[in-house]
């Protein structure tokens, strides 16, 4: 598939998860992300060595979701590229099986959460990142805290450039999964300010097209989680469960959940709702007849 180039050193190639390509010193090129399998990462290579002539020599991984880093161990293999991720998140793709078991709530996952999706090739891991200034194949990267949507996630700015990760779904994905998968809601809205302030010409979501302005999308997505909270704040005056919260949040926005992965993708973002709403001081909760309940504060 052909790169679309957005400045002369940055380019992106498209897909189910965009991959960013940045040009480095001589033949050089740097990747953001890889996909989520090894074909994805042989497209990226070969699109590279016959658009670019250049050689990947790095991967800057914005988070440790398998479909973002799924196909680092290909690339790695067939290229030999160091591989960049930020604190925590370079855990997983270390040891991957904590991705499906930490949605399975810490326990041994099943085996239907062990698919491609939720459970990546082991990726290798060279540099720890922090947010901040960063020097890869020669080239200044800005490296930006949006943790949220994974316990660690970070964006690039390059040359103008904002490769902003999974801090903003577009409406097409948005519609389709109604509610995205959240670590943190807490960290998750800051990030939503952080990403809208970023100054940058263009900007690159790890799903979808880019865009000139991330307005928009930093809009609709505040939208959803404002609408998501003030369900769950409607559903726990009852008091009631965890468990009944989350029915009745995925009935109210029509969430397509019909597998196991998609309702352990979506049990713990309810969590996060009500953690965030905790923290805000909105709802209480307590432990009773071996249950978790939860309450609306006057």
């Amino acid at each position: 598939m052909p790169l679309i180039h957005l400045s002369p050193r940055v380019s992106y190639i498209p897909g189910g998860v965009n991959a960013g390509v940045i040009r480095g010193d001589g033949d050089a090129v740097v990747l953001v992300d890889t996909g989520v399998n090894d074909t994805a990462g042989k497209k990226a290579i070969k699109a590279v060595r016959e658009e670019l002539g250049g050689e990947v020599v790095a991967i800057l991984t914005t988070h440790a979701h398998a479909d973002h880093f799924g196909a680092n161990a290909a690339v790695v293999k067939r290229t030999g590229a160091r591989v960049y991720a930020p604190e925590f998140d370079e855990a997983v793709l270390r040891y991957p099986l904590l991705q499906p078991a930490t949605l399975y709530g810490g326990a041994d996952p099943l085996d239907t959460l062990r698919g491609g999706f939720l459970l990546a090739h082991a990726s290798p891991v060279d540099e720890v990142i922090r947010p901040g200034p960063l020097s890869v194949a020669g080239v200044p990267v800005e490296v930006v805290s949006l943790a949220g949507h994974s316990i660690n996630q970070v964006g690039y700015l390059v040359d103008g450039v904002f490769f902003c990760a999974d801090v903003v779904l577009p409406a097409a994905v948005l519609d389709k999964y109604k509610i995205p998968y959240l670590f943190s809601v807490t960290d998750h809205l800051a990030a939503l300010d952080t990403a809208r302030a970023v100054p940058c010409q263009a900007a690159v979501p790890g799903h979808g097209p880019h865009v000139a302005n991330l307005g928009q999308l930093v809009a609709l997505n505040r939208a959803l989680m404002d609408a998501v909270l003030a369900r769950l704040l409607e559903l726990a005056a009852g008091p009631a469960t965890a468990e009944a919260i989350l029915a009745g949040v995925l009935a109210s926005f029509g969430a397509p959940v019909t597998d196991a992965p998609s309702f352990y993708l979506l049990q713990p973002t309810v969590l996060a709702c009500l953690s965030h709403l905790h923290r805000t001081g909105k709802v209480s909760q307590t432990i009773a007849d071996g249950r978790s309940w939860w309450t609306t504060t006057p």
